[in-house]
């Protein structure tokens, strides 16, 4: 039997969460997000009232970028779901979170299968999460921290500085999750 590329796995699981969320429009679906300026990227999020990351390892991949890839997924994600071929479910299921969920291929390729139920967690990084927006997007936070318009000529970094003092976490991730849902320029549409 030939092994199971990223595409088949990403295609089972864009179906499956197109089926979830399908009547759902405060729900965004979002291909290859990148993380903190592009240092890592998650295969799918999904944005609505939380974030949730799903990374896909097919029987194509290794597992040499996982450990980085973790770190940086346990800052942003509140729920993070892999997606394991058979080939590495023991050895994932040793190497991720306990809060993480897992689900695998099934052995006829048409569905995926829940091994393991992820749970909720909230120890996200604020610096993480700003880091997902474009310059344009923090110009716009400006005016909802209702700071002085002259800051939006600041470089991006300097009004990240700024954002980490101003603004609280649950601030910093409304107004994030309501820019990632809203952007209409990804590099990647589903």
């Amino acid at each position: 039997m030939n092994l199971l590329n990223d595409f088949e796995v990403r295609s089972l699981l864009i179906k499956e969460l197109k089926l979830n969320y399908a009547n759902d429009s405060n729900t965004r679906i979002i291909n290859e997000l990148g993380i903190d300026f592009g240092a890592s990227r998650v295969d799918v999020a999904v944005v609505n009232g939380i974030i949730h990351g799903y990374e896909i390892k097919s029987d194509m991949d290794n597992l040499n970028r996982l450990p980085r890839q973790i770190s940086y997924y346990n800052k942003l994600f509140q729920r993070m779901t892999i997606i394991s071929s058979r080939r590495y479910y023991n050895q994932i299921c040793e190497m991720i979170p306990s809060w993480w969920g897992v689900k695998i291929i099934s052995a006829d390729r048409t569905r995926l299968i829940e091994k393991r139920k992820g749970r909720l967690q909230n120890n996200q990084d604020k610096d993480i999460l700003l880091r997902l927006l474009w310059k344009k997007d923090l110009e716009g936070f400006v005016d909802v921290l209702n700071l002085p318009k002259k800051i939006k000529n600041m470089k991006k970094n300097q009004l990240l500085e700024i954002f980490t003092q101003a603004a609280d976490l649950r601030l910093v991730r409304e107004y994030t999750y309501q820019t990632l849902k809203n952007r209409t320029n990804w590099r990647k549409e589903l």
